[in-house]
């Protein structure tokens, strides 16, 4: 069994160092992969709430293939 965790989207907002130090935190704890919300075709409503907060059309949900280019380079 290969175990997981999400990606923290609203806690660690926009900071790379952070993201950075987060992805090789998860790897050194041995977990196999991070889930992420993506956000490719926004939304505007501000009374959508989920389990990670509420979120809206400015919230800082970063771009799929981006994101995950940046883990590859900041992880083995």
């Amino acid at each position: 069994m290969q175990i997981g965790v999400i990606f923290p989207t609203l806690e660690l907002g926009t900071d790379p160092i952070a993201i950075r130090d987060y992805a090789q935190a998860v790897e050194g704890l041995g977990y196999h992969h991070i889930l992420f919300l993506d956000h490719v075709v926004g939304f505007d409503r501000s009374d959508f709430i989920s389990s990670l907060g509420p979120l809206t059309h400015s919230s800082p949900i970063h771009e799929p293939f981006v994101l995950m280019a940046y883990l590859a380079a900041c992880t083995l």
